[in-house]
């Protein structure tokens, strides 16, 4: 794990009208290194995500860049958003923001499914896809962007045990080859474990009235 923190986390206090979901947070992440949080549904992780990502009010809370990364923030929600009306392929392309020729976008499909072991599918269409073909396929997508961030919101949910341990380790070989850092989300202990190099427990963490989440709550897998 790379000990450059790319993103520092501080949020004083999250309230939605009268509630403090939660308050005292401070996250920071490194390069390349992916974090799980851990904890039921509804305590509060999936309003983090949405807060680095940008899709929910910060207020007066700090999250701040490394100046010095590049690359955007990518974010992987619960159900795999794709087009219907695309195939395999035409959904991939949508992550490459800028024009390239015919050439260049077959190489970059073809590439971008061997990443994720969907070698063959550019043709299919996305609703033949199974949740975990799906997944990979949103994958794919995002790691184009060159995304400094990958946030994953309990991405594995909806697929079957086996399923879900199966992907949770593709996903993190996958980030590990690109180097690319990652909050996951979930609330399944062994998920976190396989995809994880550090586990924050959030039960412990959320609660309002905490004075700090720091490292003493913090699990390495691999101490």
């Amino acid at each position: 794990m790379n000990d450059e923190v790319i993103v520092k986390i501080e949020i004083g206090k999250k309230d939605f009208g009268d509630k403090t979901i939660f308050s005292n947070l401070e996250l920071s992440i490194s390069k390349g290194e992916i974090v799980s949080l851990l904890g039921a549904s509804g305590c509060g992780k999936t309003t983090l995500l949405r807060m680095i990502s940008g899709l929910e009010s910060v207020n007066d809370n700090e999250i701040i860049f490394d100046e010095k990364s590049t690359g955007n923030i990518g974010f992987i929600f619960q159900k795999p958003v794709l087009y219907p009306h695309l195939n395999v392929g035409k959904n991939i392309l949508l992550g490459v923001n800028k024009k390239i020729s015919k050439q260049e976008k077959i190489a970059i499909i073809e590439s971008s499914l061997e990443l994720v072991n969907l070698s063959g599918y550019a043709e299919r269409k996305v609703t033949t896809l199974s949740g975990g073909e799906a997944q990979r396929v949103v994958l794919a997508r995002a790691l184009l962007a060159e995304p400094m961030l990958l946030l994953l919101d309990e991405p594995f949910s909806s697929l079957d045990l086996d399923s879900r341990r199966k992907l949770a380790n593709e996903v993190k070989e996958i980030l590990k080859v690109k180097g690319v850092a990652a909050i996951h989300v979930s609330h399944d202990i062994e998920e976190a474990s396989i995809i994880s190099d550090r586990i924050l427990n959030w039960d412990e963490i959320c609660t309002p009235n905490n004075a700090s989440n720091n490292n003493e709550h913090v699990q390495s897998i691999h101490e």
